[in-house]
């Protein structure tokens, strides 16, 4: 699953610089990655290191790789994967916690993955990459919007608008499942590139990010928000070609000037929308099956 973009509009800031300053500083560390301007692996988290307490090879006995693991990536799919998540989510909630708090949350959350990761998983492999910060991004996100609703290419093929929930929960489960088993959803055995996953810090990062909301959010910003009653012209507009799962009972995308009276009629036949809803779901699902058939 690739996570695209939201049609949550922000209402308390007017840009949400703190997260585009994060996505930029990761991109700008990857090129200076790719052409070896500085010995950046010893800037990555080695828990090992941290547990003994040694001098290296991370700086300040580990603790700097605490916070600096989280701008370096591995290659360019796991920066775009986890860039593209960011920018969905993060926008959203430092709408919600200010710029000030939503860096604190940012930094905090990232060290509490890392220590997590350290604590439950491997403290031999070296820790590179902002997954588990933005996986407690992501579970802030399902907290404050459950119902907004997500673009993602499912199964890595078909564009689907989903709610929130579903997408960050579905997230969780497949964290769960792979750091129980590795190899519970591949069927075989597990390659290189799934074992050397830090499935342990986004579990982490998802534990941290729930409990960090609760304690940094301003008092007026209420939890488990409505959807926006008006999405984003690029979500209104895609809603009329890309399927959407929205929640029994809501009109998928709302258009401006809807009827009221089509709106309540939906809303008084909450059967009905529970119904299609499961069969346009199962629909779906059987066309993903069949394009990964021919296509995979």
């Amino acid at each position: 699953m690739i996570i695209l973009h939201d049609g949550n509009p922000l209402s308390r800031i007017r840009r949400a610089w703190v997260n585009q300053v994060i996505v930029v500083v990761c991109m700008v560390m990857f090129v200076l990655q790719l052409f070896d301007a500085f010995s950046w692996q010893t800037l990555a988290f080695y828990p090992h290191q941290l547990w003994t307490w040694s001098d290296r090879p991370g700086p300040f006995h580990g603790l700097a790789g605490l916070i600096t693991h989280m701008f370096f990536h591995g290659d360019p799919l796991h920066l775009a994967s986890n860039l593209l998540a960011l920018l969905v989510f993060g926008n959203n909630l430092e709408d919600a916690l200010g710029h000030r708090r939503y860096l604190l949350f940012y930094l905090l959350s990232g060290v509490a993955a890392a220590v997590v990761q350290g604590t439950l998983g491997s403290s031999t492999i070296p820790l590179i990459g902002a997954s588990g910060a933005i996986s407690a991004v992501m579970g802030a996100y399902l907290l404050l919007h459950p119902r907004a609703r997500i673009l993602i290419l499912a199964f890595n093929i078909a564009p689907v608008m989903a709610p929130a929930s579903l997408v960050v929960g579905f997230t969780i489960l497949v964290n769960v499942a792979m750091a129980y088993d590795v190899s519970l959803l591949s069927g075989s055995e597990p390659s290189a590139d799934l074992t050397r996953i830090a499935w342990w810090a986004h579990i982490g990062g998802f534990a941290s990010g729930l409990l960090f909301l609760l304690a940094l959010k301003p008092r007026d910003v209420p939890l488990f928000q409505s959807p926006p009653p008006l999405p984003a012209r690029t979500m209104r507009w895609l809603g009329r070609f890309v399927p959407t799962l929205a929640w029994p009972g809501e009109r998928p995308i709302e258009e401006p000037g809807a009827d009221s009276v089509v709106v309540l009629a939906r809303q008084n036949r909450p059967l009905v929308a529970k119904l299609m809803f499961i069969a346009k779901a199962l629909i779906y699902v059987l066309l993903i099956f069949v394009l990964m058939r021919y296509l995979g």
